[in-house]
C-alpha cells in the first residue's frame, strides 16, 4: 500500500506555527491510530532546543490557547505533546535529548500553567489526570531511570516534584488528583511530608481522597 509521507519541519518554527503543529489537526478519536501523530507515515524534524522554548512560551500562555483552537483539537494536542507519539514530544525532551538540564527544569516548571490555567477550566477528558503517568511512568513503576544515581534525572525529579506541589495546591479538583496521581509516578523523597502538610491544611477533605493520597506516597497507585 503506498502511503503519502506527511513531513513536519519544526525546526525553525515561529510560535504561532508551532502551535498549530500541536494543536492544529482534524480530531481524531485517541483509540485508533488516525490521529495524525500516530500515522506511521508522519516524519517531524525538530530541534530540541528550539521545541523546549516553544513548549515553555506555549504553556506560560496556554490560557489563550481557547482563544485559538476548539476543545476537540485542544485535548487532541495535550493527548500528542505528552504520549509516545510524534518525535520531539515532551517525553523525549525531557529523557532522551541532549538539551540542557536547566531548560528541562523551566520546561517542567511551566507544566504549572497548562493545570491553572487550562485543566483548571477544563480537564480536556483525561488529558489532565494522565499527564504524569505519560511523563514519569519511567520513573514508578517501570523504574527505567535513576534519580538516585544519576545527577541529571535527579534534577527532572525534582523539578517534577516541585511543580506538582505547586499544582496540588490549586483550587481545583481535577487538578488535585492529578497532582498525586503523578508524586505517585516521580516518587519523590519529600512526597509524605507534602502530603501531610497538604492534609492537615485542610481538615474537610474526604476519607476516600486521603485514603488515595497515602496511597500515592507508597508509589502504588497505578
Amino acid at each position: 500500500m503506498n502511503m503519502t509521507q506527511k513531513i513536519y519541519d519544526i525546526r525553525t518554527a515561529s510560535q504561532r506555527e508551532f502551535e498549530d503543529f500541536v494543536f492544529d489537526h482534524d480530531p481524531q478519536s485517541f483509540a485508533t491510530n488516525d490521529a495524525w501523530y500516530h500515522r506511521l507515515d508522519t516524519t517531524v524534524k525538530y530541534d530540541a532546543s528550539h521545541s523546549a522554548r516553544c513548549f515553555i512560551e506555549m504553556f506560560r500562555t496556554s490560557a489563550s490557547l481557547f482563544e485559538k483552537y476548539d476543545r476537540e483539537r485542544l485535548k487532541q494536542g495535550f493527548w500528542a505533546m505528552t504520549g509516545a507519539s510524534f518525535d520531539g514530544n515532551l517525553d523525549i525532551l525531557i529523557w532522551r535529548s541532549n538539551i540542557a538540564p536547566e531548560l528541562k527544569e523551566e520546561l517542567i516548571a511551566a507544566m504549572f500553567f497548562v493545570f491553572c490555567d487550562v485543566f483548571a477550566r477544563d480537564p480536556m477528558g483525561e488529558a489532565c489526570e494522565m499527564w504524569w503517568d505519560a511523563l514519569a511512568y519511567c520513573i514508578n513503576p517501570m523504574k527505567h531511570v535513576d534519580p538516585v544515581g544519576n545527577p541529571v534525572h535527579k534534577r527532572i525529579q525534582g523539578a517534577m516534584f516541585h511543580t506538582l506541589a505547586q499544582i496540588l495546591d490549586l483550587d481545583a479538583a481535577d487538578c488535585q488528583s492529578a497532582a498525586l496521581h503523578g508524586l505517585n509516578h516521580v516518587l519523590h523523597p519529600d512526597t509524605k511530608a507534602l502530603i501531610d502538610d497538604f492534609i492537615m491544611r485542610r481538615p474537610d477533605l474526604p476519607q476516600d481522597f486521603i485514603d488515595y493520597a497515602y496511597h500515592c506516597v507508597a508509589g502504588r497507585a497505578m
